[in-house]
């Protein structure tokens, strides 16, 4: 069966010649839109397979708004054309996730090579995350990323419409510390050699690791059309260990935040509880939140469709938001628990669906950070950590000192180090700072991993 395009291009003459060229690969051409409306339409009415939309259109809105709109409403993969090379104008035409990109003036062979990678994403898309080692992008013959399969997604972090038309050398100084002009000569050499090129190894690797490969794209008549670079098991496990530390890094700055932290995925399955999530859950009988299967149930079925309702409205949506307070419940020794669901972290954190955030909080307890959270956190000393826990409990300094056998003077010594540490400029700050959690938590971790 046929594949069937809607060309959408406001040059009458060039649309007929595309229309020609695309018959003679074997598509089916359903029809030409004009311009971006009538192209809205024309999806809406044939759901054509694939799109070509012209980035620049004569009247009123551009290729790149109708996309926008287009793909909005239905799953239909766009593949701009364009003469511009404008950073500005492809990074508008990036967020509107196309499948890809053909510049002006192309070959036969661009159209074929462009449209056959298109499908073979929108079509592998659905089923699921493929092997890492099978990692792969290729790029057209200017060195242009024109595909990146869903398994190098995972590995290297970039999404599609990020990496979509950038040049291959951007790729290699992030993925391998090259100079930009030392990638794009490695991409020239296969290109005039059409043969294999083998990518040094990531630092650190084992010397027998297999390394990431460039290797020149063939057709079936041996007309070269791209280059490919294939992730070898080197770049897979230091990807692997990036992406488990990162987990690690996230975990651990969720369990310090003295509130409740779940991470839900649009089904309520949690990825994540930090430790006074879990307290909250499952804490007794008579608890307001219990797992159930893994996935978060409300002992309320009406709180529980009511919980349901804001997950799948966040992670459903496209623009970022927080939902109002939600009252959980009451439960037993003193528990009032009310809870708020904000859009989550990155997907691939955790999981490859949408995700959600659902803050705790315990009207009924109070929860400060313990002393040896304070001293991974700040890097207190055991003594500073132990004076912070005396003030935050209602000790004047003097108590504290007392409370711990030390001198005020010594007190006060340990107090100019914990506001250096802190960054805290006064008592009040600091004990404000303790209660409510290290804003800045996710980056000192970040930092100290480095």
């Amino acid at each position: 069966m046929a594949t069937n395009i809607l060309v959408v291009e406001d040059q009458r003459a060039v649309a007929g010649a595309l229309r020609m060229r695309l018959r003679g690969l074997g598509y089916g051409v359903l029809d030409i839109a004009k311009d971006g409306d009538e192209a809205i339409e024309k999806a809406a009415e044939l759901r054509p397979d694939l799109i070509l939309m012209d980035i620049r259109l004569g009247e009123g809105i551009d290729g790149i708004e109708a996309a926008r709109r287009i793909r909005s409403k239905y799953d239909i993969p766009v593949v701009y054309v364009t003469a511009y090379a404008d950073h500005e104008l492809l990074d508008r035409a990036r967020e509107t996730h196309p499948a890809g990109f053909i510049n002006k003036p192309f070959t036969t062979k661009d159209l074929l090579t462009t449209i056959n990678l298109a499908l073979t994403q929108e079509r592998d898309q659905p089923r699921g995350m493929e092997q890492l080692r099978d990692a792969v992008l290729t790029t057209d013959q200017q060195g242009r990323v024109s595909f990146i399969n869903h398994s190098a997604e995972q590995l290297t972090g970039w999404k599609r419409q990020q990496i979509l038309g950038r040049h291959l050398s951007e790729a290699l100084r992030q993925l391998h510390g090259l100079p930009t002009d030392e990638g794009t000569r490695l991409i020239a050499t296969v290109i005039a050699s059409r043969r294999e090129l083998l990518l040094p190894l990531p630092a650190g690797a084992p010397a027998d690791a297999e390394p990431d490969v460039l290797a020149p794209l063939n057709d079936a008549r041996g007309n070269l059309f791209g280059v490919a670079l294939h992730f070898g098991q080197a770049t897979v496990e230091a990807g692997a260990t990036a992406q488990a530390r990162a987990l690690e890094a996230c975990q651990f700055a969720l369990d310090q935040t003295p509130f409740g932290v779940v991470v839900l995925d649009d089904a309520l399955r949690v990825m994540h509880a930090n430790t006074y999530a879990r307290n909250i859950i499952d804490a007794d009988d008579d608890a307001v939140l219990s797992l159930n299967g893994g996935a978060l149930h409300a002992r309320d079925e009406q709180v529980h469709e009511t919980l349901r309702e804001h997950v799948r409205s966040i992670t459903a949506s496209s623009t970022p938001g927080a939902g109002e307070l939600i009252e959980l419940g009451a439960g037993s020794g003193g528990a009032h628990v009310i809870g708020m669901v904000t859009a989550g972290v990155g997907p691939q954190t955790f999981s490859e669906r949408p995700l959600a955030l659902l803050f705790l909080f315990d009207l009924g307890h109070r929860q400060t950070l313990s002393a040896t959270v304070l001293r991974q956190v700040y890097g207190l000393t055991r003594s500073e950590a132990k004076l912070v826990q005396t003030l935050v409990g209602g000790c004047s300094l003097e108590d504290g000192a007392q409370e711990l056998g030390i001198s005020v003077n010594t007190a006060r010594t340990h107090l100019k180090h914990v506001f250096h540490k802190t960054g805290a400029r006064r008592q009040s700050e600091l004990i404000h700072q303790v209660e409510t959690g290290p804003a800045s938590l996710a980056l000192d971790i970040r930092h100290r991993r480095r």
